[in-house]
């Protein structure tokens, strides 16, 4: 999905810099497509940290209370899955984020 949307921001920045002859209430429309395409992407990653991030403080708490290996195994390999989800979400949070200037960049090129 990253490659998806770093893919999709060199395409539009590409037709923003050349910007001739470009029809930009299509343009937008499209955009805002890939948008709200983007933003449920960023909504079903952000459900999935969230879940990681309450098993593994669940799977904390049992490790203190009843302290067997097992348990402390669990949280290591939640860990493990948690830290990528994290920063998988924050790239997907900073993509939209570009988009929504990129938004704004169109809009002015439509007023011109």
């Amino acid at each position: 999905m990253i490659d998806f949307l770093n893919q999709y921001l060199k395409e539009i920045n590409r037709k923003i810099k050349d910007g001739k002859n470009q029809n930009w209430n299509e343009v937008l429309e499209n955009h805002r497509e890939t948008i709200k395409f983007m933003q449920h992407e960023r909504l079903i990653h952000l459900l999935v940290t969230l879940t990681f991030g309450i098993l593994f403080m669940v799977s904390i708490m049992f490790s203190l209370v009843y302290q067997f290996v097992i348990l402390i195994t669990i949280d290591f390999l939640l860990l493990i899955l948690l830290v990528p989800y994290i920063f998988h979400y924050f790239r997907l949070e900073n993509g939209v984020q570009k988009m929504y200037w990129i938004d704004k960049l169109i809009e002015e090129k439509i007023k011109d």
